[in-house]
C-alpha cells in the first residue's frame, strides 16, 4: 500500500470539499468519480488503499464516511466496524470527513467555515425561494457542480466536469468565491445555467403534474434536449407539493431512475424517503433519496411508490 490513497466520491460540491479536506491533509493523491448505485451493486473495483465519502459502504476500503441514514439500515450487522465513519445527522458528509480529521489533530485552517457551512447547506437542501430562483455566490456554485442541474449534458465546454473538479480542488483553497465564478471555465457554465433558465422553467412546467401532495417529473417526457436548471426550481413553482418524484432515464436507457425528494418550501411531510427507496433498492436520508428500477416494472411500481409518497 502507498503512502497515499485515493479517494472515491461523487462527482458534486460535497466531493469536492471532501477532496479538498483529505488533499489538506496530504492523505490522497489520486481521487475517481462514482455513481453510488455502481458502488451498492459492486461495479466499482475498491481496495484498503481507498477512502469512500458519501458512498455506500464497503467494507474492502480503508475508510468509508457518509451521512446516509439508510445506510445503517442496509448494513445494520456493520455498523460496529472499523473502517465506517457514519454520522447520519450530520448535514453532508464533507463535515463528517472535515470532524474526524480536525479530531485527530490535522491541520485545516485553510478550509474556511465558510465553504463547510456553503457545503453543509447544499447537500441538506437548506435553500430559501429567493435562493432557488436567484442563486448567488455558493449557493450557484452548488447548483453547478449538481449533476441533476444538467450541465453536463451540454458537452461543448473547453474543459470536461472532471479536470474542472480537478482545478477546483486546489483552487477554492486559497480563493473566496467571487474569485471561483470569474475562472473562464467556471464562467462558461454559469453563463450556459443562465441562459437556459427561462427555458428550463418552461419545460419543467410541460413536464410536471400534481399527484395528490407529490409533483410529478417526467424529465423522459421531456424529449431530446433536457434544459439545465436546479433541481429544487420544482418547489419554488409548486409550493403545494410536500414531495417531488423525478423519473428519467438511467444510464443509457439501461433502467429508470426515481429521484425522490421532500420539498424545502413545504415541509409539512414527515415521510421516511430513504427508507422508502431502500424498499427498491436504493437508499438516501429521511429528507431525499433514490432508486433504480427495470424499465419494464416502472409502469407497476411508481404508481405504487407515489400512493405510498400520499399514505
Amino acid at each position: 500500500m502507498s503512502d497515499k490513497m485515493r479517494l472515491v466520491t461523487r462527482s458534486d460540491f460535497d466531493g469536492l470539499v471532501c477532496a479538498m479536506i483529505l488533499r489538506e491533509c496530504n492523505l490522497i493523491e489520486d481521487i475517481k468519480f462514482v455513481h453510488p448505485k455502481d458502488v451498492q451493486d459492486g461495479k466499482v473495483e475498491l481496495s484498503g488503499n481507498d477512502i469512500t465519502t458519501n458512498l455506500p459502504y464497503d467494507p474492502r476500503v480503508f475508510m468509508c464516511f457518509d451521512h446516509h441514514e439508510s445506510e445503517l439500515t442496509r448494513n445494520a450487522s456493520m455498523k460496529e466496524n472499523k473502517n465506517w465513519h457514519i454520522e447520519g445527522q450530520a448535514k453532508s458528509a464533507a463535515r463528517v470527513v472535515y470532524n474526524y480529521y480536525k479530531d485527530k489533530g490535522y491541520a485545516l485552517e485553510r478550509i474556511s467555515e465558510e465553504i463547510m457551512t456553503a457545503v453543509d447547506k447544499g447537500d441538506s437542501a437548506d435553500f430559501t425561494e429567493d435562493e432557488i430562483l436567484n442563486p448567488k455566490d455558493w449557493v450557484l456554485m452548488n447548483f453547478l457542480m449538481d449533476a441533476r442541474t444538467g450541465l453536463g449534458r451540454f458537452h461543448d465546454f473547453r474543459i470536461s466536469n472532471y479536470d474542472l473538479m480537478m482545478e477546483l480542488i486546489d483552487y477554492c483553497v486559497n480563493h473566496d468565491i467571487k474569485a471561483v465564478l470569474e475562472l473562464p471555465d467556471v464562467k462558461e457554465r454559469v453563463d450556459l445555467y443562465n441562459e437556459q433558465a427561462e427555458l428550463f422553467k418552461k419545460q419543467l412546467k410541460e413536464i410536471s403534474h400534481m399527484e395528490g401532495k407529490v409533483v410529478v417529473v417526467d424529465q423522459k417526457a421531456a424529449g431530446d434536449v433536457i434544459y439545465a436548471g436546479n433541481r429544487f426550481m420544482i418547489y419554488a413553482m409548486y409550493p403545494e407539493a410536500e414531495i417531488s418524484v423525478h423519473v428519467a432515464w438511467g444510464f443509457k436507457k439501461q433502467n429508470t431512475a426515481v429521484m425522490i425528494g421532500k420539498s424545502i418550501i413545504n415541509k409539512a411531510s414527515k415521510f421516511n424517503i430513504g427508507e422508502l427507496c431502500l424498499e427498491y433498492g436504493g437508499g438516501g436520508h429521511a429528507n431525499a433519496g433514490t432508486c433504480q428500477l427495470d424499465n419494464d416494472k416502472v409502469e407497476d411500481l411508481l404508481p405504487e411508490i407515489i400512493k405510498k409518497l400520499n399514505s
